[in-house]
Parts: structure tokens; C-alpha cells; sequence
């Protein structure tokens, strides 16, 4: 008898460990295909995939306030529905986005930009970089028409309203890579994303004053001219 119980405890046993490994099999080849379990609805639910690059790439991803990964790229299969994205990093400002996930499908978001809570600011004394800033912008890049046009209170971009406004803007252009739009509203010089969204302060300037700016060519350094004089601030 205790041999024969020895056995049952053994067969019983292996079994166990069987229907174990057959269903984390399972739940790797239901999620290698694009399922997950919806734990609210239980049931299973083909996902969706969010994809992120962004710089700097140590940053923290959190997805609906749960930190996911701390490198750049990034990429996660959802349920589909809506979340709350952001991404952090210590001194820079924290951007972030509400995404809808949609099965089987792909939403590709690139080239996020960090951008310096606080700006270190230079003085300009180089004459080329005094001449960068002195030289119109349509001259060092040409918008096609259309692609990105202002008035006092609103910003377009490829014949689409990217935000209104209830102050006045000037001095509206393209930031490197075309993913975020640079302005000027009061004594701030600012910067949103193209879709309208993470409208934030790059520095401030002594005064409502216009002023003239572009960016170097890596989207490092903001260069300018103020009621002061010419300076440059890095911003990434």
C-alpha cells in the first residue's frame, strides 16, 4: 500500500507540473498571436501594439500610471481602449499623451523630445551663430505652403488646426524633424506638439519684446534675440 500511495502521489504530481507547463504554452502562444486576457471582462481579446522612441533614451515609460520600461525604444502589447502615457526623466519636463489602442494594429509614436526644465543660457558672441539668428527663417527653411501658417490666435499645419489660443502668438516655426511647432506668446518662447498637445515653456525672456529664433541643427540649442541681446540656451 505505501508504495502504491507513493505512486498515485507521483502520477498525481506529474500531472500537475504537465497541465502547468501545457497552459504557460498556451498563454505564450495566445500572446506570441496577439491575445490577452481582459480580467474585467473575462475574456480574451485580441491586443494592440504601442511603439515609442524618444531622447533622451533613459527615460521612464509609464502606461496609465504603471511604469513599464526605462529605455528607449519601447513598444507593448494593449488591450484595445484608451491610456494615459508619459515620460519621464529627471530634470526634463515630462511629456505626455492619451492614446486609443486599436486591435491588431500598430500606433507608432517617434522622435518624442525631453525637453530641460531649466535651460542653461549663454551669452552669443560667434558672428555666424549671430547671423544664423539674424537670417529670416523662410530663408533657412521654406514651408511649402500650407505645411505651417499662424495668425494671432491659431496655428496650422498641413491645412490642419493644430491649437487655438486666447493670447496672442508670433514668430511661429518648425522645431528639427518637424514633430513639434515653436512659438513666442508674451515673454515666454514655447513649444507644442504638432497634434495640439504638451503646450510648455522653453524660457522665459525679459519682456514681451518680439523676438528672433531658430534652432540648431539637432534640436539642441535654442538660439535667439532679445530685448538683451543674443543668447542661446540648451534645451535637450
Amino acid at each position: 500500500m505505501p508504495r502504491e500511495k507513493r505512486l498515485r502521489e507521483i502520477i498525481i504530481g506529474q500531472s500537475i507540473v504537465t497541465l502547468i507547463v501545457v497552459g504557460i504554452s498556451l498563454a505564450l502562444i495566445f500572446y506570441g498571436f496577439g491575445y490577452k486576457i481582459d480580467w474585467k471582462n473575462f475574456s480574451i481579446q485580441h491586443t494592440g501594439i504601442l511603439y515609442l522612441s524618444f531622447l533622451p533614451k533613459e527615460a521612464d515609460v509609464f502606461v496609465s500610471g504603471e511604469m513599464k520600461s526605462e529605455s528607449s525604444p519601447f513598444d507593448i502589447n494593449l488591450l484595445p481602449g484608451y491610456y494615459d502615457i508619459e515620460i519621464r526623466h529627471n530634470n526634463y519636463q515630462p511629456w505626455r499623451s492619451r492614446v486609443n489602442i486599436t486591435a491588431d494594429k500598430v500606433l507608432s509614436i517617434k522622435n518624442v523630445t525631453l525637453f530641460l526644465e531649466k535651460p542653461e543660457v549663454a551669452v552669443v558672441s560667434e558672428k555666424s551663430e549671430i547671423d544664423a539668428i539674424n537670417t529670416p527663417f523662410d530663408i533657412l527653411i521654406k514651408n511649402p505652403q500650407g505645411d505651417l501658417t499662424s495668425n494671432n490666435y491659431e496655428i496650422w499645419a498641413d491645412n490642419k488646426l493644430v491649437t487655438r489660443f486666447s493670447s496672442p502668438i508670433t514668430n511661429v516655426i518648425w522645431y528639427p524633424g518637424r514633430e513639434y511647432i515653436a512659438y513666442q506668446q508674451g515673454s515666454e518662447i514655447r513649444i507644442i506638439n504638432k497634434d495640439g498637445s504638451n503646450d510648455i515653456k522653453l524660457i522665459d525672456l525679459p519682456d514681451n519684446m518680439d523676438s528672433k529664433f531658430i534652432f540648431s541643427w539637432d534640436g539642441s540649442y535654442l538660439l535667439y534675440k532679445d530685448s538683451e541681446g543674443y543668447k542661446k540656451a540648451k534645451i535637450t
